[in-house]
């Protein structure tokens, strides 16, 4: 799976630095993730804003921007 990534065919997704997903779709988008279910739902880039994002440390630039929403039951 890595070698694929690598190649950029999948999009590594890291979580509580345990479980990694493999997305097929390495266009910029963002993740709901349902933490009930195990599972990655796409949010289209353009359903997100991002603003007010912190200054980036010196010598360094913002490559992209990706937003995880935790979602659960709400019983």
């Amino acid at each position: 799976m890595h070698a694929f990534e690598k190649e950029g065919y999948l999009k590594a997704i890291s979580l509580k630095g345990n479980k990694t997903f493999f997305d097929t779709n390495t266009k910029n988008h963002h993740h709901f993730y349902d933490q009930d279910m195990s599972q990655l739902i796409d949010i289209e880039d353009k359903n997100i804003s991002v603003s007010n994002l912190p200054k980036t440390p010196s010598g360094k630039k913002i490559k992209s921007v990706e937003v995880l929403v935790k979602i659960e039951d709400s019983n």
